[in-house]
């Protein structure tokens, strides 16, 4: 299966694992990590690449739930897999503030691979909260979606890429990647 039909398939499930979702699961604020093989994507362009997904994720969500509002917030890509971070009903969301809030928010992950699946990750509610703070300090002013490059060479110290932070000499694990 080449890449065009690899991503073909994959768009394919995503409304029906989103309908499903909705079905068995009645979340009204929650954040959307959708794990993507970052083979399936364009190693010029990530973000372009990215965005039919994303785009029918948000679609997906406001087909089920009308009255949802969801805001694409964020690209991490790495050598195997690429996150993207999906709001949904996240009202409390400021942009201003967003590299000082840490709340966390209950995590879902979306695998987007041949057999697309969602399944909760209470496990990264708050570090994916910490992560993405760490993402707005380190982007400035940049517009969202905020994007980390992973798979190209950085000269840089460890503290300012987001690899390893925590207060008080403490270190973060980032989430299989995000």
């Amino acid at each position: 299966m080449n890449q065009e039909e690899t991503r073909s398939l994959i768009a394919s499930q995503i409304q029906h694992t989103m309908d499903q979702f909705f079905q068995t699961t009645i979340p009204t604020r929650f954040r959307l990590v959708g794990d993507t093989p970052t083979a399936i994507l364009d190693s010029e362009d990530y973000l372009t690449s990215i965005e039919p997904f994303v785009t029918k994720v948000q679609q997906s969500v406001n087909y089920c739930r009308p009255d949802a509002e969801t805001r694409f917030l964020a690209l991490r890509i790495v050598s195997r897999h690429s996150y993207f971070v999906v709001d949904v009903n996240n009202i409390d969301y400021d942009y201003e503030t967003a590299h000082e809030v840490t709340t966390s928010i209950p995590v879902y992950v979306l695998r987007l691979s041949r057999h697309v699946k969602i399944t909760r990750n209470p496990t990264e509610d708050e570090n994916l909260a910490w992560i993405l703070a760490t993402m707005h300090r380190g982007h400035g002013n940049d517009p969202l979606p905020l994007v980390d490059d992973y798979t190209r060479p950085v000269v840089s110290q460890p503290q300012q890429i987001g690899i390893e932070l925590g207060a008080g000499g403490g270190r973060r694990q980032l989430y299989s990647g995000f």
